[in-house]
């Protein structure tokens, strides 16, 4: 396959040392190879969640262990937190990779500091970049924007109630909360409410993390997304991905994404049409540059967008590897300012044709007990939707991978559906999880199916 991106890398990377900082460990192992291709010098590893599940890098790496306790978005801050200030074994390494303070750092799609211990990062979420998450904006932006979506209220969280009276159409409704703490994803700090007990429940997360919260219609159907990359001549899309939006009561447990799912034709048009309206706003109103996605859901009716990310989603990896692209540094030196090897026309065309044509995907949790006993093991489903161990590569359709406070089944492409949602598969699978490791994962659902 064409490299194109090889050269662009290397006007980043070539000949020059490179600093890889944030997330877990392992996260860093498929980069690299990459961009040793591209010429980079010496390359050091601070990771700052752990060591990761799967295969460790094969260079320097400091190791930050985070405690066992921790939620998502807990993990998430830990590691954000050490490289706005690094602890000292950090400084300390850093200090002795580059004394001169020359390397090129590359950080996590998430990371939102200029520098670490005064190096300069590649790219980093700029704060009008990172302001447009707060879920109690996003209307206005999708107004701005022309793009058609849910009645909603913003209120503050004591008013929550008799905003959703007002605004629920039969199912309930969905509060998210503000980001005054911080942004939230993977379906954190957001409650479908449609009864006392889920409105206490909602009231009780929501009061220690917001003053705000945005009121919507609860919107039956497939959880969604849909990912844009902002270059300097227009907005490449790319195609759908499912989100592995599980449910335990009205508890939403975010499990995942893959490629396998397909909405029908008019709802995929509409999800482009709508991320391409969203990142032309998005470089007109704050000079965005790289990866965004439109989550939404996927009804009976059409596609409603629900929350916008200026930021890589995991669904984008998903479709670059079918690609064989490197989208995570791709996306650094578009931040950055270098040119990205193709202009976005053909950048779309790229990656949207491979990621139809090859699917991926899977499904994964944080928080589980015991993943390391699963580790490299493969499972099989078989045909009532029923997963065990495999010893036999004819019959696996996924493989695991454990570390701490982590499990990722990633499906085998040949061996999953094209077309229908994974969701019940997901479900299924965790059932089998609870079982075999004992986790806290039984008795999840998939969102209902629909018929348009």
């Amino acid at each position: 396959m064409d490299h194109w991106w090889i050269e662009p890398m290397r006007q980043a990377f070539g000949g020059r040392r490179v600093v890889l900082a944030g997330a877990m460990a392992a996260a860093w192992t498929e980069h690299i190879p990459m961009l040793r291709s591209a010429g980079a010098d010496d390359i050091i590893v601070i990771a700052t969640q752990g060591r990761g599940a799967g295969a460790a890098p094969d260079v320097e790496t400091v190791t930050l262990d985070m405690p066992d306790d921790l939620s998502m978005m807990d993990q998430i801050r830990f590691g954000e937190r050490a490289l706005a200030d690094p602890p000292a074994e950090v400084v300390d390494a850093l200090e002795r990779f580059d004394p001169r303070r020359q390397a090129v750092v590359v950080g996590t799609f998430l990371n939102t500091a200029p520098a670490i211990d005064g190096r300069t990062f590649l790219s980093y979420r700029r704060p009008e970049w990172v302001a447009l998450e707060d879920k109690v904006v996003i209307d206005a932006f999708w107004d701005r924007a022309g793009i058609e979506r849910q009645p909603a209220d913003v209120v503050v969280l004591d008013h929550a109630t008799e905003a959703a009276k007002r605004i629920d159409r039969g199912g309930g409704t969905v509060w998210a909360a503000d980001a005054r703490d911080g942004f939230h994803g993977g379906a954190t700090a957001t409650y479908w409410v449609n009864d006392a007990a889920s409105e206490r429940r909602a009231f009780a997360g929501l009061r220690a993390v917001c003053d705000r919260v945005r009121v919507m219609p609860f919107v039956e159907g497939i959880p969604c997304s849909i990912h844009g990359i902002v270059l300097p001549d227009g907005v490449a899309v790319m195609r759908p991905v499912e989100m592995v939006t599980l449910r335990r009561g009205h508890q939403f447990v975010y499990a995942g994404c893959a490629t396998f799912w397909d909405p029908d034709p008019a709802a995929r048009e509409q999800m482009r049409s709508i991320a391409r309206r969203a990142g032309e706003q998005l470089a007109t109103e704050v000079g965005f540059r790289g990866t965004f996605t439109v989550d939404g859901v996927v009804a009976a009716d059409r596609f409603w967008p629900t929350e916008l990310n200026p930021r890589f989603g995991a669904g984008i990896n998903t479709i670059a590897r079918a690609a064989d692209v490197p989208i995570l540094l791709l996306n650094e030196l578009i931040g950055g300012g270098y040119d990205a090897g193709l202009p976005a026309e053909r950048l779309e065309d790229t990656l949207v044709a491979s990621a139809d044509a090859r699917r991926g995907g899977g499904t994964w949790m944080g928080a589980v007990a015991r993943p390391s006993d699963a580790d490299g093991r493969d499972v099989a489903c078989d045909d009532a939707m029923r997963w065990n161990w495999s010893n036999d590569p004819q019959r696996r359709s996924g493989t695991l991978r454990g570390g701490q406070h982590f499990l990722r089944c990633t499906y085998e492409t040949s061996a999953t559906p094209t077309g229908p949602s994974t969701a019940a598969r997901a479900a299924s699978f965790w059932d089998f999880v609870a079982a075999e490791l004992g986790a806290d994962t039984a008795g999840l659902a998939p969102a209902r199916p629909i018929r348009r």
